[in-house]
């Protein structure tokens, strides 16, 4: 009796139950370029936060802001820099966690699913997101490689959190979630994202 081999199997369980789905990741520079769109979008919720903390600071303080205050808001320090930072995780998470794409994303047509396909999950959400500040160490070079050695284009994130960044329409309608779930996480991401900018503005200025 002979044996037949297993192909498509690279010695890992994980790496040939994931080749099994079937999906096919997107590749570095398309989802760099969804970071960068989402870049754009905190940045523009930074600014219109910090916008809106002045004009509350100016009719609270009557129209004559301290100079101390100017100053603290002037250099925000480790304070502005973490809570700005928890609020970039904080969009990605939830719009990952609630429809799959961030503004990014679903303006470049992806979809973070689990390796099943099924829709990713609140703890994939975290685990990937928190995986993305090893993948973006020197540069991004350390995903860049991890997602040159997968067949599904996963970055570290993505391996530890068990999903797969596709085009959407590469997933099962079914398994897709709408227009109105889309519409419903931008709206918690940006308050999130704004919230945690306001946070950080308020502990500037008592510190």
């Amino acid at each position: 009796m002979s044996i037949t081999p297993i192909t498509g199997w690279d010695g890992s369980l994980g790496g040939y139950a994931a080749e099994q789905s079937g999906l096919v990741g997107v590749s570095f520079w398309p989802r760099a370029a969804a970071r960068l769109i989402d870049l754009v979008v905190h940045f523009a919720v930074r600014y219109g936060t910090g916008y809106l903390f002045g004009l509350m600071l100016l009719v609270a303080s009557g129209g004559h802001v301290p100079r101390l205050i100017i100053f603290k808001l002037r250099h925000p320090g480790l304070t502005g820099f973490a809570f700005t930072l928890l609020g970039a995780v904080a969009y990605h998470v939830i719009f990952t966690a609630a429809h799959g794409s961030t503004l990014g994303k679903r303006i470049l047509s992806m979809v973070v699913v689990q390796e099943d396909g099924s829709p990713c999950g609140l703890k994939s959400a975290v685990v990937r997101e928190l995986g993305y500040f090893v993948d973006t160490l020197f540069f991004g070079i350390i995903g860049y490689m991890a997602m040159q050695e997968s067949v599904q284009e996963q970055r570290h994130g993505d391996n530890w959190a068990h999903t797969v960044v596709c085009k959407r329409e590469l997933i099962a309608p079914d398994k897709l979630r709408g227009a109105g779930r889309f519409a419903v996480a931008s709206m918690f991401a940006l308050m999130a994202d704004a919230a945690f900018i306001m946070v950080g503005l308020l502990l500037i200025i008592a510190g």
